[in-house]
């Protein structure tokens, strides 16, 4: 009875084992050079991303432009009541970069190309 069990079990198994799921061999349609890719029209080669901020503050100091990990990507004197434009070249994947003046930080997100800011 035991050997009987055993086969029986043994044979189940080896027979779900042996089950597989019959799927379709997808065409191989990757391109093997750049003529061949097919790219929108509107999609952006660039890496990078520019920003126009319009920075006011209401004392004269240094603002630093920073990423997230502390890495500066410009900095600018200020003078108080006086807006000053900076260009910012930050890498596309950048959504936010770090404000630091007068010893306040303040994040400001990329969410359009020209920006003012007001800053303490």
């Amino acid at each position: 009875m035991k050997k009987t069990t055993l086969l029986i079990a043994l044979g189940f198994i080896l027979f779900m084992s042996s089950c597989k799921k019959d799927t379709p061999q997808q065409p191989d349609n990757k391109p093997t050079t750049m003529e061949e890719l097919q790219v929108p029209a509107s999609f952006n080669w660039k890496t990078t991303s520019d920003f126009s901020l319009t920075l006011t503050a209401t004392a004269n100091g240094i603002v630093e432009v920073n990423n997230a990990n502390g890495a500066t990507y410009q900095k600018a004197y200020l003078t108080a009541g006086i807006p000053y434009t900076m260009k910012v070249v930050v890498p596309s994947y950048e959504k936010s970069v770090i404000l630091k003046f007068g010893g306040q930080t303040t994040v400001l997100n990329l969410t359009a190309t020209s920006m003012s800011v007001d800053l303490p």
